[in-house]
């Protein structure tokens, strides 16, 4: 599920970022010291928050049809600008991170290739796309997947909305359904646009892994590199699937290697991260920056633990063979 907070956030402190009497030891923002100089490098527009949408430092436009569970009202013009240790709705600053130090480490100054599945309205590439329509990277391809129809239509508007159109060689490509483990259908929940946490139901059932009663609809599903097909070498990969991730990872773990530079994954659970860690670890990857999940305590039972997430975990992966 993507992180809201619905309060306004105090902004934090643009250096070091620890809060006031918080031993460093005891602070674990997932993100590097040095990437304050990286993001700060990035984010150099004017954030600014108009009636129907908002821009952030890097440039991105976003409309509030776009990000339904947001009141415009409580956005922190700071965190917009500079997004840590968040962005104050959304997202946390590893996941910034990650994706620009990516973009920092493309392979071609002119080339860059993102891929986001579980898109939602499409944060990740948008922010992609207009970071190489602002930095030269002309040779560009964005891939998004989302299987919510809603949200689907709010990543081709976001996208829209931002100028990323196929067009003078760019390949935009966005895929209406679910990324699994083979190609066909599956049963996905129908859900209110304002819920970022659905999740695949493989077997069709009537309670999802939250607890929370769901009617579900075939949706089409393809394979992670069945969708990448076209796509060659993917320097930057962000996948958000609400607790299948080690699943669709295992299942394509050999065609990652082959072509994918980096990924950021969101988990859902200590028990996946765990099970990520071993299998790329493994591979050879190099896990270059992560944050563990937050999750609740409590003493009723659940039959998994990622119906006790809380803000999801980011485990940031580089592809050292590429």
């Amino acid at each position: 599920m993507l992180k809201k907070l619905f309060k306004k956030i105090a902004p934090a402190p643009r250096l070091v970022h620890i809060p006031v009497g918080c031993p460093p030891l005891q602070h674990y923002p997932g993100y590097l010291p040095e990437d304050t100089d990286l993001v700060s490098r990035y984010a150099c527009g004017q954030a600014v928050v108009k009636e129907d949408h908002y821009i952030d430092g890097f440039g991105v436009r976003t409309d509030f049809t776009c990000v339904p569970f947001v009141n415009p009202a409580c956005l922190d013009i700071e965190r917009l600008q500079l997004p840590l240790p968040d962005d104050g709705f959304h997202a946390e600053g590893i996941e910034y991170a990650a994706l620009l130090d990516a973009f920092d480490n493309r392979k071609a100054k002119g080339r860059f290739t993102a891929v986001e599945v579980g898109g939602g309205w499409g944060p990740w590439i948008g922010l992609a796309g207009v970071l190489a329509n602002t930095h030269g990277a002309d040779a560009l391809c964005l891939i998004g997947a989302e299987a919510s129809a809603e949200r689907y239509a709010l990543m081709c508007r976001h996208l829209e909305q931002n100028g990323l159109t196929s067009e003078h060689g760019r390949m935009i490509k966005t895929f209406h359904g679910a990324i699994w483990t083979h190609d066909g259908e599956v049963q996905f929940p129908d859900s209110n646009v304002e819920d970022m946490g659905p999740a695949v139901n493989a077997e069709g059932s009537k309670t999802d892994y939250r607890g929370h009663r769901v009617t579900t609809v075939s949706t089409p599903c393809v394979r992670l590199s069945t969708l990448c097909e076209d796509a060659g070498l993917i320097d930057f990969l962000h996948i958000d699937v609400q607790g299948s991730e080690l699943d669709l990872l295992h299942n394509d773990a050999e065609w990652l290697g082959y072509n994918v530079r980096s990924m950021m994954v969101a988990t859902h659970s200590r028990v996946i991260e765990g099970g990520i860690m071993d299998l790329f670890g493994e591979e050879g990857w190099v896990l270059r920056r992560e944050k563990p999940c937050r999750f609740k305590m409590d003493d009723n039972p659940r039959e998994n633990w990622e119906g006790l997430t809380q803000a999801d975990g980011s485990q940031h992966w580089i592809n050292p063979n590429l």
